[in-house]
């Protein structure tokens, strides 16, 4: 029987690296695929700016949540201004990729059916990639963590 020459802290250390190598990997995908995922008009905006792109989520999250997100929100949660985020909102309505109410001086909005359809490739796409890289690593990792703090009786 031969023995074992790694520590559980090696281990430990070589499933962490695997991990966040897979992370690098991933997030370069991403940001080549926001350069290059311009297939169309949808697509061309939301990648065009980092705001454009992390505003069309908040859209599809309100979806999700069936509430409206008021500018105010979205300045608060995307640290932004109010300046951006109604720009974006006034050429998002004008392309019909989010729905908006206005009650008194509130506007709220949420995405559209258009901008939905293809958020749900994108989560295709990313499902995708991620099952191809970090999926596996991320999986060794968190199993051999559970291993680790569990007391075996011998």
């Amino acid at each position: 029987m031969s023995k074992i020459k790694n520590s559980s802290t090696d281990i430990h250390n070589y499933l962490l690296l695997e991990y966040r190598k897979c992370v690098m990997k991933i997030e370069m995908e991403i940001f080549k695929a926001r350069q290059t995922r311009m297939l169309n008009k949808v697509q061309r905006y939301f990648n065009s700016t980092p705001i454009r792109n992390a505003f069309a989520r908040w859209m599809v999250n309100a979806l999700y949540e069936n509430t409206f997100y008021t500018i105010s929100h979205l300045v608060k949660e995307m640290h932004t201004n109010r300046q951006t985020i109604s720009s974006i909102i006034n050429e998002c309505e004008n392309e019909g990729y989010i729905i908006v109410e206005r009650k008194g001086k509130t506007v709220s909005c949420q995405a559209s059916q258009i901008l939905l359809d293809k958020m749900i490739d994108y989560c295709k796409w990313r499902k995708d990639i991620t099952e191809l890289t970090v999926g596996k690593a991320y999986n060794d990792l968190v199993q051999f963590e559970k291993w680790m703090s569990k007391e075996f009786n011998v």
